[in-house]
């Protein structure tokens, strides 16, 4: 199946695609069809199916990802927005095409993909990688010549996938929108994680500024309750007695101590909000580094094994374990007990699916166990 496949999009300073090439006009074509904040477009020229998905950045800017076919068609439409949306997952994490920004948006400062050639050309290998995976591919039937190579027919994601299929064979365009869930479960904590700190950030910004104020206003009334006990002193020095001025000194002393104490309070508060924006940051970057060393070390485990068992118990009549895997994948397990108290043994072989991720799953023996031998 021969395959070619593409990144390109609207970033900081207009567009750009790599590897460039006289699709350019298709694709800027194509990005104006798509409506929704997501979509996936077919474009049938021929023997050539085009798959070309559009994520939209904000109103004017969007990345997007095509694959070029060559005689097939791909009946699985799903597995193309899989692929599609961890590629964008990736992407977002690497941070160099498009990054989040503090409140949790995707957003990206790159002017040219040509400035960064080298990860460009990983996106579109890695593409065209997983797409050569998929096994599903069939022949493409001739072309109906009674529809125009511009017709278009729009879906959404939600219709039954065997209409969307049909269609992208005989349609010029067939475009499938999708207006929410359209980021990875993983992407969407990230998003939530960035808007919560963002806003605690906020928050602390804002009390902070209210402090300082008071704390200006606080040190106004200090140099002004000054003012008034020297010119207060001043009158009480003419027209008074010692007794009276005595009298108001004290007073005006006792005013200065609450003012100095009020000031010192709000300072020592101000301080301790630093310290806990300080203490969110760091304990942000120390759970980024917990999360990562986790997925590193069960990535590692499953480079020698398909799948990581983290936890494990067993019964009589079963052995029940919670497990890690890196991919969907159907694996055949031999399952076998000895009671070493009577040499009582079972032996059986299972075959089941593995999630992609943590899961669980329940192994019955061939048969009970003497549980008196336990």
């Amino acid at each position: 199946m021969n395959s070619s496949t593409y990144i390109f999009g609207e970033l900081s300073d207009g567009y750009t695609q790599y590897p460039e090439d006289s699709s350019s006009n298709l694709f800027k074509s194509i990005q104006s069809q798509c409506v929704a904040p997501f979509g996936l477009v077919i474009h049938r020229d021929e023997n050539l199916m085009y798959y070309v998905y559009i994520r939209k950045i904000d109103k004017k800017r969007f990345i997007g990802f095509a694959v070029v076919i060559n005689g097939y068609y791909l009946p699985q439409i799903h597995r193309l927005f899989s692929i599609f949306e961890k590629e964008v997952e990736a992407l977002v994490e690497k941070g160099v095409i498009i990054n989040f920004t503090n409140d949790g948006e995707i957003s990206s400062d790159l002017t040219s993909l040509a400035k960064e050639e080298e990860e460009a050309m990983s996106v579109v290998g890695d593409l065209h990688t997983k797409v050569y995976a998929i096994k599903e591919a069939k022949r493409l039937p001739p072309v109906d010549y009674s529809v125009s190579i511009y017709s278009r027919k729009i879906f959404k994601v939600s219709d039954p996938v065997q209409e969307i299929v049909n269609a992208s064979c005989r349609f010029g365009f067939t475009i499938v929108l999708k207006d929410t869930d359209f980021d990875t479960v993983r992407l969407t904590s990230f998003k939530s994680i960035l808007k919560n700190l963002n806003a605690e950030k906020t928050a602390l910004i804002i009390q902070n500024n209210k402090l300082e104020e008071s704390n200006r206003n606080i040190r106004r009334q200090k140099k002004q309750f000054k003012k008034v006990v020297v010119l207060f002193l001043a009158v009480i020095a003419c027209g008074f007695g010692l007794y009276l001025m005595n009298v108001n000194l004290s007073n005006t002393q006792y005013r200065l101590e609450r003012a100095n104490s009020t000031i010192y309070e709000n300072e020592s508060l101000i301080s301790n909000l630093r310290d806990s924006v300080s203490v969110l940051g760091n304990d942000l970057h120390r759970a980024t580094r917990i999360k990562q060393r986790v997925e590193n070390s069960l990535q590692r485990i499953c480079s020698y094994a398909p799948f990581a068992v983290t936890r494990c118990e067993v019964s009589a009549g079963e052995f029940e374990f919670d497990y890690y895997s890196p991919e969907e994948k159907e694996v055949t397990l031999t399952l076998k007990a000895v009671n070493e108290r009577n040499s009582e043994a079972v032996s059986n072989t299972h075959t089941l699916t593995l999630s992609k991720g943590n899961g669980s799953a329940t192994l019955s023996f061939a048969r009970t166990l003497d549980i008196s031998y336990f």
